[in-house]
């Protein structure tokens, strides 16, 4: 991996970002439209290397590995992929064309939220620092 020592890293840093997605009330709102239970599979990264949301019916569960229901929504990527994409340097929607992301099910309500990657960019940013990661922020 490029930017993790290992896929435990991964793991915290986006499921400790998810947290702070939550803590915001424009991305909560945002998730919870979508009204799925959607799992972010880094597996090809390591075991158990995934992280999960629940935003189903006006939830907000965040949890990692896999997730107790059957996924609505799974995009599967490696955590490379991810940390470009959680930092606004992936287009998810061109990642998705190129086959760096594959999507099973429907991606049509989280495409909603593309256009506030830019606030999560800002939040994931603050949570490498929080974390002691500032040396994985991408300029």
């Amino acid at each position: 991996m490029e930017f993790w020592k290992d896929s435990n890293e991964a793991v915290t840093a986006i499921s400790k970002m998810w947290e702070n997605v939550g803590k915001d009330a424009e991305l909560r709102e945002g998730a919870r439209k979508v009204n799925q239970l959607i799992l972010f599979d880094y597996t090809e990264s390591g075991p158990d290397c995934a992280v999960w949301v629940d935003c189903r019916k006006d939830a907000f569960v965040i949890g990692t590995g896999k997730p107790p229901d059957t996924p609505d929504l799974t995009m599967s990527l490696s955590a490379d992929d991810a940390h470009r994409s959680w930092m606004n340097k992936l287009n998810p929607v061109m990642a998705i064309t190129r086959k760096k992301i594959r999507v099973k099910g429907s991606a049509t309500g989280l495409l909603k939220l593309v256009p506030k990657l830019k606030k999560v960019a800002v939040i994931y940013a603050q949570t490498l620092t929080d974390l002691g990661w500032a040396d994985k922020i991408m300029k």
